[in-house]
């Protein structure tokens, strides 16, 4: 066969060669134009409607994708077409809140979840495993977000709040604008990392980043890069040679490190009985449900990024929109300040009790800039078409309720595009002449829905609740002009999050 195909090669001109080349060149052209076509007019969700370049060409939306701009582009799309959008051949995003149930709900099979190609995802995760899995990591985890837990890890926390507060006082002696992103993401990653691993980063202590911080940014911006890699051999084989080996050795020392903390929190822990995370998810071993060392690795990484990142870009957009609403900036303060007559009487419980406004501030910040804007894909299940949202939906469909798009809806929130956190105060909910009224609240579910939704959420609310309620108990804020217009920023996979600068003043009395 070899000597066939050397004979072949040398009985060929190079006009012969060139002339094979132009033709694969014509006969790729060709086929994408008729695959296009296909897409557009005779596939079987034909009928959704969506950008007609996006169906017919996948590939405008990934590089859509890899400069930041694709979920503002769904968002447009959902403003033109509708609660249901085509977004590619096989995928379709939803912003109804009966996609919610339909999809993420109980009372049917799981929609197993969907990954760009390109995308690994570690099975080993709670967020990627199989039902089974993912059953028992959840009953593993799960005791180190109950209310018993939350009571034990309040002190761990306070220590953070109150190492935040105390250097964002001596920022306040300089007169000097501060990034608050930063901050805030100093604050939750110690505190999150004390809770897993009973070693905090020292970011609030040493005042700079670390390689968690980093590593999210990168990782972030990678996704996007990998999904067009995946569509273009081309460019995956030039993204190999130039940067292939550097990523991966950044992977394995990550893993590496993430691997040493958790054996030494394990194995030779100083602390015992902290009620941190190790402590609660520890007492399933020996049982059924039990993690492996391995298992505890990948999922305490998780936990690291997932408790932090997220709560760090909730606290910023929180921040950024009551500063540019000063109204809604002046009745939060001043509850705040009213509610509690010494600093060491705000807690967990008394804030969830005595701070409607300033929940109402966070929730809607949770709405209009959402940690997670993107669409989790999951995967139509078994063999027959599928009901969603009024629709017929094929198997092996990609669908999913896309965050920013369904709080940014006017068919779901009237003045949707405005911070109004009045809208979640108990009279808008009841009072049929406001006009609020009629929003359909059912649709934010910016922790996901059903039985794989997010169980630290009682920790995030008390965490974000704690953390604004103190810093607007001791400082006087006001939004530096140069960043007045910081929610325009671009999405990879996360919010990009540039510089928030905030002046910060102690407090009058």
């Amino acid at each position: 066969m070899a000597g066939l195909l050397q004979q072949v090669g040398a009985s060929l001109t190079i006009y012969d060669i060139l002339r094979l080349f132009g033709l694969a060149i014509v006969l790729g052209i060709v086929y994408t134009c008729l695959k296009a076509i296909y897409n557009l007019y005779f596939h079987p969700l034909r009928h959704i409607p969506g950008p007609p370049l996006w169906i017919a060409f996948p590939v405008t939306r990934v590089i859509g994708m890899v400069r930041g701009t694709a979920e503002f582009q769904v968002r447009d799309a959902h403003d033109k077409y509708g609660d249901a959008v085509r977004i590619a051949p096989d995928q379709i995003s939803f912003t109804n809140a009966q996609a919610w149930k339909d999809i993420y709900g109980h009372g049917h099979a799981e929609f197993p979840k969907s990954y760009p190609s390109g995308i690994k995802m570690d099975p080993r995760k709670i967020i990627s495993s199989n039902a089974q899995d993912h059953f028992r990591y959840r009953r593993a985890m799960l005791p180190a977000f109950s209310d018993k837990a939350l009571g034990q890890q309040e002190p761990l926390i306070r220590v953070y709040v109150d190492l935040l507060v105390q250097r964002l006082r001596e920022v306040a002696q300089t007169g000097k604008p501060t990034n608050m992103v930063q901050w805030y993401e100093f604050t939750t990653f110690d505190l999150i990392a004390d809770l897993a691993y009973g070693t905090p980063l020292q970011g609030l202590a040493e005042g700079k980043s670390n390689a968690w911080i980093e590593n999210i940014a990168k990782s972030m911006k990678y996704m996007p890069v990998m999904v067009l890699i995946a569509m273009s051999p081309a460019i995956g084989l030039l993204f190999k040679l130039a940067a292939g080996s550097q990523v991966r050795n950044s992977q394995a020392n990550h893993h590496k490190h993430v691997a040493k903390l958790v054996n030494d929190r394990i194995y030779h822990r100083k602390q015992a009985d902290r009620g941190d995370f190790m402590d609660y998810i520890m007492r399933s071993r020996g049982q059924e449900h039990q993690l492996t060392d391995a298992e505890l690795t990948v999922n305490s990484d998780l936990l690291m990024v997932a408790g932090s990142e997220t709560t760090a870009t909730l606290l910023s957009g929180a921040t950024f929109w009551m500063l540019k609403n000063t109204n809604a900036l002046k009745k939060a303060t001043e509850e705040v300040r009213n509610a509690f007559e010494t600093e060491d009487a705000i807690t967990f419980k008394e804030v969830s009790a005595k701070l409607p406004y300033l929940m109402a501030c966070l929730d809607e910040a949770l709405r209009l800039f959402p940690p997670v804007p993107l669409r989790l894909a999951r995967s139509v299940p078994g063999k027959l078409p599928v009901r969603i949202a009024g629709f017929q939906i094929p198997p092996n469909t990609v669908v999913g309720v896309h965050h920013l798009s369904a709080y940014h809806s006017e068919r779901n929130f009237h003045k949707a595009r405005e911070f109004i956190p009045e809208r979640w105060l108990p009279e808008s909910i009841t009072d049929p002449t406001s006009p609020f009224y009629n929003d359909h609240r059912d649709a934010h579910r910016p922790f996901s829905f059903g039985p794989r939704d997010c169980i630290g959420r009682n920790l995030a609310y008390h965490e974000m609740r704690l953390i604004m309620a103190r810093v607007l108990w001791n400082f006087d804020l006001v939004l530096d002009e140069k960043c007045s217009n910081w929610n325009e920023q671009k999405i990879y996979a996360l919010w990009e999050k540039p510089p928030l600068e905030v002046f910060i003043k102690d407090r009058k009395s």
